[in-house]
């Protein structure tokens, strides 16, 4: 009554073959995107890595620069306590105000070693001048200096670190 065709296992590893192909195509298909996703992944993450470490450049910019203007308004300070102990120490002054005195000076070494503290030193190359650390403020004429040795420090100059905070403002003979 049914009888089998002789070319239905034929069609069926025919259909079977056709199946095969599919699976193979869709499996190419699916290690191409795998292999997209994986460079995709590398590249994303090597921009993330590359994100953080300019974060972390730009953070420590930030830091030193909010330091520097920091410290920078500190040495007005120190400056006003340099010149308020030049004065005390002119003939004059009362001696009433020796305890006043000492009290500044205790100040003023505490500044400095809360300078030391911070790596803050003051520039002591005041022979000849140096445009790197020194600001020239004016030229004079003088018979006991050669041309380019410092005459005069106006302001005392810091260095944070191996950067110049504040440059040395002097007087330079001509």
């Amino acid at each position: 009554m049914f009888r089998k065709k002789k070319n239905e296992p034929a069609e069926e590893k025919k259909d079977e073959t056709q199946k095969n192909e599919q699976r193979q195509e869709q499996m190419c298909c699916d290690c191409q995107q795998l292999q997209e996703l994986k460079e995709k992944f590398i590249r994303v993450s090597a921009d993330l890595q590359n994100y953080r470490k300019r974060v972390e450049k730009e953070k420590a910019q930030w830091i030193k620069i909010a330091q520097s203007e920091l410290l920078t308004d500190l040495l007005s300070v120190v400056d006003d306590f340099d010149r308020a102990l030049q004065e005390s120490k002119k003939e004059g002054v009362p001696q009433e105000l020796s305890v006043f005195v000492d009290g500044l000076e205790m100040i003023y070494k505490s500044f400095y070693k809360f300078f030391d503290k911070y790596g803050i030193k003051e520039i002591t190359e005041i022979k000849i001048f140096d445009p790197n650390l020194h600001e020239a403020i004016s030229q004079i004429d003088s018979s006991d200096h050669k041309s380019g040795e410092i005459v005069q420090v106006l302001q005392k100059g810091f260095m944070l670190k191996d950067n110049v905070l504040r440059p040395a403002k002097v007087v330079v003979a001509k």
